[in-house]
């Protein structure tokens, strides 16, 4: 008798396991011999996608059987952020808003009669526009930036604006284009990007677009340039010849320097040129360079907490005697009564270019600044030896890329680009590095990584855009693009 209740207690357990297994699916059959018929993949499907933003990712449902050969059918759901958004094999999944950046949770869910088959997985949206060449332009009367990803011409952007959906009046002439990074404390990086027309700026979210704060207006003075400094976290802005000053946390311009500037030039406000430059040496040295247009000199402007200081720039330098045509060492101002034509640094290190023209000589000059050597043997009262290059070409310059690793720099006049040896100081007149076409003038020229050199240049009715890889001796031509018109000022977004 013990037995048989052993053996139908067994019996019992065994039921009751059955039926806590099978309470899964749904049986269809009247007994308790149904093969269950479930979803087995055959090929499996990714942990993470990535897609660009405004792009289409597109993902095919895995291939599978169905257990025990039978012939069915499942149906299929897809769910993105833990919503359904298809039934049909295909998953097709564009993000077209600015909540779609990140990371998305995302369900496959194949089911039959008898079970359900999931495979959880992970959409990336990635910013579209990131590391790549930027060209500002005008398009149909509107500021407008061209964009080449990854420094490629395959597949140009006409305009970032128009096809980021970016919804500000952007009815102007382009003045200036900049892009910067800061990082926080708590290590939050953010990409800005920094676009002047007329007399207004907008500043933006570089990777998603997005207009940080209200439109910045310079009392009607035109925007010529702009710069961040990470030593004090501000924006510059050159308008009308005055330096404003634009907190990160806000987009009010304010002119906080006017009194600094004005009491080193003896009362007298400075008319700043449409360029400058920032400078680091290291976490608590750095600045601008600014030039004064009315005198012809250089100002060091120091940034630091406890108080801003403008330094006239000074040195000791060579220039030909008067009388007897021999150099001589000269200490002052080596750009008095210059004018500036171009200004380039470098984020790397601390050295920054100036191209400068000399009326009463007639004469184009080229020198490199480091403005935290300038500032020691100021402080030390020693003083700055410099040197200056004459520019021996037989054009114009108008453009000026500095590249302080090699210890060299390029110089574009007319059509044509000119490479000088910093160290050498070339003396005589130099072959050009780069010639384009006879009818072509350069408009703007930015180096990016120290071996690719991208020009803009116009003819009169036609722009184009140029890249050239400048790692050897000889200048290699790798692309030419003619889509966006007119383009006037061209800036690389390194990768981050």
């Amino acid at each position: 008798m013990k037995r048989q209740t052993y053996k139908l207690s067994i019996a019992l357990a065994s039921l009751l396991t059955l039926g806590v297994v099978s309470s899964c699916y749904k049986d269809l059959s009247t007994g308790v011999t149904h093969p269950l018929e479930v979803v087995d993949p055959t090929s499996q499907l990714q942990e993470l996608y990535e897609v660009e933003f405004g792009s289409t990712l597109t993902i095919q449902a895995p291939q599978y059987k169905i257990t025990n050969g039978a012939n069915v059918t499942p149906t299929i759901e897809w769910e993105v952020d833990y919503k359904k958004v298809s039934t049909t094999s295909t998953l097709a999944y564009t993000p077209t808003k600015s909540s779609d950046y990140g990371i998305h949770p995302a369900r496959l869910k194949m089911q039959t009669p008898d079970g359900t088959y999931y495979h959880r997985f992970r959409i990336r949206v990635n910013f579209k526009y990131r590391e790549g060449l930027y060209a500002l332009t005008q398009q149909s009367g509107k500021t407008a930036v061209g964009y080449y990803p990854f420094g490629q011409s395959t597949s140009p952007v006409a305009d970032i604006f128009t096809e980021g959906g970016v919804d500000r009046d952007l009815t102007g002439t382009p003045q200036t284009l900049n892009m910067f990074t800061h990082t926080t404390g708590a290590g939050r990086t953010t990409n800005y990007l920094f676009v002047g027309a007329d007399t207004w700026g907008y500043r933006m979210n570089a990777d998603s677009l997005k207009v940080i704060g209200s439109r910045m207006n310079f009392n009607g003075h035109t925007v010529q340039a702009n710069a961040f400094s990470p030593q004090d976290l501000n924006e510059y802005v050159v308008a009308g010849g005055n330096l404003y000053t634009v907190g990160l946390q806000t987009t009010l311009p304010r002119r906080l320097n006017d009194a600094r500037l004005r009491t080193a030039f003896s009362g007298t406000l400075p008319v700043l040129a449409g360029r400058m430059s920032v400078w680091r040496n290291a976490i608590y040295s750095g600045g601008l360079v600014l030039f004064d247009e009315t005198t012809g000199t250089a100002i060091v402007l120091e940034l630091s907490g406890s108080g801003n200081k403008v330094h006239l720039f000074k040195a000791t330098y060579s220039e030909p005697d008067p009388f007897t045509g021999q150099d001589v060492s000269v200490t002052g101002n080596p750009f008095s009564g210059s004018t500036l034509l171009d200004m380039s640094g470098t984020a790397t290190m601390s050295h920054v270019a100036l191209l400068t023209y000399s009326a009463s000589t007639s004469e184009y000059t080229l020198a490199v600044i480091e403005p935290n050597l300038f500032l020691s043997s100021s402080k030390a009262g020693t003083s700055y030896p410099m040197q200056r290059i004459a520019y021996k070409g037989t054009d114009r310059p108008t453009h000026l890329a500095l590249r302080p690793e090699h210890n060299s720099a390029y110089v574009a006049a007319g059509n044509k680009v000119y490479l000088y040896d910093l160290q050498r100081q070339a003396a005589s007149s130099p072959e050009a590095y780069i010639t384009l076409g006879a009818t072509e003038t350069i408009q703007s020229m930015v180096l990016s990584g120290g071996t690719r050199l991208y020009i803009a240049t116009y003819d009169g009715s036609a722009g184009a855009v140029y890249s050239y890889d400048v790692s050897g001796s000889t200048a290699q031509q790798l692309w030419r693009d003619t889509s966006l018109g007119r383009v006037t000022k061209l800036v690389y977004r390194e990768p981050r």
